[in-house]
């Protein structure tokens, strides 16, 4: 089995990351984590140029990272945040391909709109760090899953909560560190099998309820410290 870091981002898309590709990958490797899932931030404040040129820029900013990590060894498969309002998405199973398939930016979607589109291409929709300020899950019937958030910044992983909104609807669950090099690196994620290889496979094999996490439990005396401002 391989732990994959189910949430990550880069600078070249991710404005609020501090990382860029080859720091990511640096990270990831050097916290003794396998592989990752690029889910880069797909919302309109990322957008800084023609729409049709940066979503050219986002999938280019896929492949590119996927190449720093292989030449380092680690696993890399493609996901997308979404970006809803004030909630985000993340979506497992799709590929560099659905980015050109949408009518419209999914941004400009409704959470029924996104979830028809995820599963549309036979993928998953999870509500990312559901509890994150304040905040509370989305409709359950439009969710495959929620996620357990590591972040250190905000201190908590929210987990028992999330634990149980997942086991009241019968959601999935999954974990990642949202890491974007501002704090120290959560070691966190899902272990998946090694013949594991494609984002379909990822979808197939998060829908089969056989996924098993590692959480993080923040400390928020080590994340004070940390943290970069």
């Amino acid at each position: 089995m391989k732990l994959y870091d189910m949430h990550t981002h880069t600078k070249g898309i991710s404005l609020c990351s501090r990382l860029d590709r080859k720091e990511l990958c640096a990270a990831i490797k050097e916290d003794g984590t396998d592989g990752l899932i690029l889910t880069n931030h797909y919302g309109r404040r990322h957008c800084r140029t023609e729409f049709s040129e940066w979503i050219k820029k986002y999938e280019e900013e896929y492949f590119l990272t996927k190449e720093e990590a292989e030449s380092v060894g680690l696993s890399t498969l493609f996901g997308i945040e979404v970006t809803l309002g004030d909630r985000d998405f993340l979506l497992y199973g799709v590929t560099t391909s659905c980015l050109f398939e949408s009518e419209k930016p999914l941004w400009d979607y409704t959470l029924p709109e996104l979830c028809d589109f995820a599963h549309a291409h036979d993928a998953l929709i999870v509500h990312a760090h559901p509890y994150r300020f304040g905040g509370t899950p989305a409709d359950a019937r439009y969710l495959d899953g929620v996620e357990i958030n590591c972040h250190p910044l905000y201190l908590t992983n929210m987990k028992n909560e999330v634990i149980a909104y997942a086991k009241e609807h019968n959601l999935l669950l999954t974990c990642g560190s949202d890491y974007h090099g501002d704090i120290y690196k959560a070691h966190c994620g899902i272990l998946l099998p090694d013949e594991l290889h494609t984002e379909k496979e990822l979808a197939d094999y998060l829908r089969s309820g056989k996924a098993e996490l590692v959480i993080h439990d923040i400390d928020p005396e080590r994340a004070n410290a940390t943290v970069i401002h």
